[in-house]
């Protein structure tokens, strides 16, 4: 179910992953900041939770309510959840995703960018 999600944010420049065994779920980190996690919602949902604009998060939760959710074990501002198995488009979610890097990659210092960008 969106299997191509880690293979996109792994084609980001200087992107690592890796897993966190406490919270069952894979991290995708720019500048050692995460900016995407997989893992699953209370009931076992696969959950999508990344790290947006907080304007853009709040037009995506009223256009998908119920399939994307106010940060599920996080800052309810600043981060997202989408369910996987919702009908969201596959286009939405990439924007989300495409969002939640740039908007970390905007948070490293300008040192940290240049090191990234001259990968």
């Amino acid at each position: 179910m969106r299997d191509w999600i880690s293979d996109y944010c792994q084609q980001k420049q200087g992107v690592t992953q890796e897993f966190k065994m406490a919270w069952n779920a894979t991290l995708h980190l720019v500048g050692k900041k995460i900016f995407v996690m997989l893992g699953e919602y209370k009931d076992g949902r696969p959950l999508l939770t990344v790290k947006l604009e907080p304007a853009f998060s709040e037009i995506l939760r009223a256009q998908f309510p119920g399939d994307i959710i106010p940060g599920y074990y996080t800052d309810k501002n600043h981060w997202s959840s989408l369910f996987l198995d919702s009908a969201v488009p596959d286009d939405t979610a990439r924007a989300m995703l495409d969002n939640a890097y740039e908007t970390t990659f905007a948070t490293l210092t300008k040192k940290m960018q240049s090191q990234i960008l001259a990968q």
